[in-house]
């Protein structure tokens, strides 16, 4: 029998997903230089290349769950200032000289590419590039030795992301190299508990719980097999929260980034503690969702430095949250749609 939770799930998704969309349209810009660019928060104007790819994600992601293409011209305006911004974030080589946002800047790629498949009723005039990151990330990952990276360096999300995007576009080659990133990086240990978590002081960013995006990587290098799910109950459930982590900073973020994972692993364990913890967290972050915004400021309680308002990344990681419970992952969705089903 069809588990009614996850039957109901992208009816209950869709709301939040519209009034998100709707929010990051409204500070899209809509002229000048930075044409398409979303900024981080209402009242910025700087350019912000991986929030503007977040917002492509939520608005393709909207499309797929409710059918209605009305965002269809800002994702067209953000991918073109996407490609005009391209030289200045994605560099030829993720090394000593890049960005510390590269490999983010090329993950997020990478999850906006899934978001445009779920929905495309042609060929992606963008897949060249969307492949140049994938390639470049792959690499990155190869040479990849200090694993404890954080935020923009996280290397589970960078894993999960090519994974998924190498499932997508069926690419034995990829896979491979984001398996052989996981078995090196994470194999299939018990991971610590979310809340050890290490708060760096002095960092402007603590958006990503990277025991979450190592959790995702693992799953999506594995693949949603009883192997798994067996892994997520008997290694995994011991370490999740209880409920909301306080956090110094990020605090939002960071647990919207917990709920995605929580209700992945739901998805596949069927386990309902995963699925109480997963609506727990997520019922603390609608309440901060003060203004039925579909979006989240960045800041925490004791987190002052964000701007003010809706956040893009936090409102990216709190939809991918809400996401988890739909249809399994992105690449899932687009494997789908490509057998017809």
């Amino acid at each position: 029998m069809p588990d009614p939770i996850l039957k109901t799930s992208a009816t209950q998704a869709t709301p939040q997903f519209e009034r998100a969309a709707a929010s990051l349209a409204q500070r899209q810009a809509a002229a000048g230089t930075s044409r398409g660019n979303v900024a981080p928060w209402p009242g910025c104007a700087d350019p912000d290349f991986h929030g503007t790819l977040a917002s492509i994600w939520v608005w393709a992601r909207y499309q797929a769950l409710s059918g209605d293409a009305r965002f269809s011209p800002n994702r067209e305006a953000a991918w073109a200032f996407v490609e005009a911004a391209w030289r200045d974030f994605i560099p030829e080589a993720i090394g000593p000289e890049a960005s510390d946002e590269a490999a983010y800047d090329c993950a997020m790629v990478l999850r906006a590419g899934l978001a445009e498949r779920a929905i495309a009723v042609a060929a992606d005039p963008r897949a060249d590039l969307i492949e140049g990151a994938a390639r470049l990330l792959a690499a990155h990952l190869a040479e990849l030795h200090d694993l404890g990276g954080r935020e923009f360096q996280d290397p589970g999300f960078a894993a999960w992301n090519l994974i998924d995007h190498a499932r997508a576009v069926e690419d034995r080659g990829l896979l491979s190299a984001g398996r052989r990133f996981v078995e090196r990086a994470f194999g299939m240990k018990v991971p610590p508990p979310f809340a050890s978590e290490p708060e760096p002081p002095g960092r402007l960013f603590d958006f990503s719980s990277t025991t979450a995006t190592r959790v995702l990587a693992i799953v999506s290098s594995e693949g949603n097999t009883p192997f798994v799910g067996a892994w997520l109950r008997e290694r995994v459930i011991a370490a999740i929260p209880a409920g909301f982590v306080r956090r110094a900073r990020d605090e939002n973020c960071w647990n919207a980034c917990v709920a995605a994972m929580l209700g992945r692993a739901y998805v596949v364990s069927t386990d309902p503690m995963f699925l109480e913890t997963y609506r727990t967290i997520c019922a603390e972050l609608a309440l901060r969702d003060a203004q039925s915004e579909g979006g989240l400021g960045r800041a925490g309680a004791a987190d002052a430095t964000a701007g003010s308002g809706p956040d893009t990344l936090a409102t990216f990681y709190y939809a991918l949250a809400r996401d988890a419970l739909v249809r399994g992952d992105a690449a899932d969705i687009t494997a789908q749609k490509a057998h017809g089903r």
